[in-house]
């Protein structure tokens, strides 16, 4: 339907490379670190193999670089909407300036709870080393964190696969982009909104409540530039408005969507009815426990039957099969 994404890690080029995944010779980048005789790699300017065997840090038995983990205070709990609650909380420099990439996110837990408890949740907003997340009260990890009256936490990041497209994002500038979100989609939707419109794209904006009930970015969005429709339902006017957008001879770059796999689908098959063949960018869905691809919680197929690791690969949402 549209130009495809390269399949790639995440962490390529990055402090977390080569990771454990590396260490265990089940690496998503590179054929001789998962047990193969000959290079097949898609050459990145990175070799993985000769970062792990001879690096000095390698030859010195030293361990793969970790993710931080630090204790900080909730400085700000407030209920927005259905059981979703906004928390602030200050990290240190080098955490905050990693989790102002897109896609960026973070595993939170009570320093009393073992650490099984962490869950994964996306940067909203960051200010300086204050960092907005908006959690939604789902089981007993989550609400562990939003009951208890201990504002103390812990952190760990950052992470990055939060979208899938995030190239697409970060380099497209002064484009058109439709943003459709909804319920929790909306919290990662600020984010890759201030993203786009901070590289001077025209950014429209639909936005419905979803299970949440609550409209809580409309405004935000709004005041930083972009045309926001709030509308009841994605599904019963928001695909409408996308739909006619289309049909209006706009020139639109890219399309994002933002909430669960069925509002992507959707948003998919209206691009394909108004034979529209432009990229379209997503948040990750996928269920995440360790993060480091490791446990294997997050693996999905795709259409032509390969398994990825969804919390470190980078890929195309058009890819995978229908759940």
């Amino acid at each position: 339907m549209q130009q495809k994404l390269n399949v790639s890690c995440i962490d390529l080029h990055s402090p977390y490379c080569p990771c454990m995944l590396a260490e265990t010779n089940h690496c998503i980048m590179c054929s001789q670190l998962r047990g193969q005789s000959t290079c097949d790699c898609n050459w990145s300017g990175l070799c993985i193999l000769y970062e792990k065997h001879w690096q000095p840090k390698i030859c010195s038995s030293e361990q793969p670089t970790v993710r931080i983990e630090m204790e900080t205070n909730i400085s700000r709990k407030e209920l927005i909407a259905n059981n979703a609650y906004l928390l602030e909380f200050t990290v240190n420099e080098a955490l905050a300036e990693e989790l102002t990439k897109t896609g960026a996110f973070v595993f939170l837990r009570q320093p009393n709870d073992p650490e099984y408890f962490h869950f994964p949740v996306g940067v909203m907003n960051i200010t300086g080393q204050l960092v907005q997340v908006a959690v939604e009260d789902t089981g007993p990890k989550t609400n562990r964190l939003l009951t208890s009256n201990n504002d103390r936490i812990f952190v760990r990041g950052p992470y990055y696969n939060g979208i899938l497209g995030q190239p697409w994002i970060d380099n497209i500038t002064c484009g058109t982009i439709i943003l459709a979100t909804g319920g929790m989609g909306q919290a990662p939707a600020l984010a890759i909104g201030n993203k786009l419109l901070a590289n001077k794209n025209d950014v429209i904006v639909i936005v419905a409540p979803g299970k949440v009930g609550e409209i809580f970015i409309g405004q935000k969005l709004r005041e930083l530039g972009a045309t926001v429709y709030a509308v009841d339902s994605l599904r019963r006017s928001g695909l409408g408005i996308i739909e006619r957008l289309f049909e209006s001879g706009r020139n639109i770059d890219l399309v994002v969507s933002t909430g669960p796999d069925q509002q992507h689908c959707s948003i998919i098959t209206t691009m394909q009815n108004a034979e529209v063949n432009i990229p379209m960018a997503a948040t990750n869905n996928a269920t995440m426990c360790c993060g480091e691809g490791i446990c294997g919680s997050c693996q999905r197929e795709t259409a032509d039957n390969r398994t990825l690791r969804m919390c470190k690969v980078q890929a195309d949402f058009t890819q995978f099969a229908p759940s």
